[in-house]
């Protein structure tokens, strides 16, 4: 049987797993049909991944994102939504006009929404977010995600702590003073 910590190895991993693959397909697939089917799977796939996880708070707030992007996406027929304006904010007017309204986006998660056009676009890419002249744009659901992962990391960081730390009677922590005689002006006999 697996140890709690081989668990949270074995989940994690796997989560990153299903990412890599949805980057891989995202960035090298000849046809939008391989994207529309692996970015909703994916979506879905990873809170089965952390469900082991599911203890630390962080992990909840990761799935709350993970829900909007996939009803952005599934409303959308497989991709996430963009509007032609937030395209030409991210990238400017000239590589923006290369893309066809209400197709796919080659190269990316998105399908650029004809004016008017579109499900759930404010749950969709919205959210520019700069990189020197450029920028790219994110949705309020992967605002989310990376909150629950900072959320994750912290949670995870305060338990490590609290396990290391050496006990006193009846399992309760020592207080720093009692395990370091130097912080109390004492000297250790």
């Amino acid at each position: 049987m697996p140890t709690p910590t081989n668990r949270i190895v074995l989940s994690t991993s796997l989560a990153l797993a299903l990412l890599l693959a949805q980057a891989l397909t995202i960035r090298f697939a000849p046809s939008e049909l391989a994207v529309r089917i692996v970015l909703p799977a994916t979506i879905a796939l990873v809170p089965l991944a952390l469900w082991p996880q599911r203890r630390f708070a962080g992990v909840w707030v990761m799935f709350v994102g993970l829900a909007a992007n996939l009803a952005a996406i599934l409303s959308n027929g497989g991709l996430m939504p963009i509007r032609y304006d937030t395209v030409v904010h991210a990238v400017g007017e000239a590589r923006a006009a290369t893309y066809a309204p209400g197709a796919w986006m080659p190269r990316s998660k998105d399908v650029l929404l004809a004016p008017g056009d579109g499900r759930l676009v404010a749950l969709g890419d919205e959210i520019i977010v700069r990189t020197g002249r450029r920028g790219f744009a994110v949705s309020a659901g992967d605002l989310v995600i990376l909150a629950g992962m900072a959320v994750l990391v912290a949670q995870a960081s305060w338990e490590w702590q609290r396990r290391r730390a050496p006990r006193g009677e009846g399992g309760v922590p020592t207080p720093r003073a009692a395990r370091h005689p130097a912080t109390t002006g004492r000297t250790p006999r």
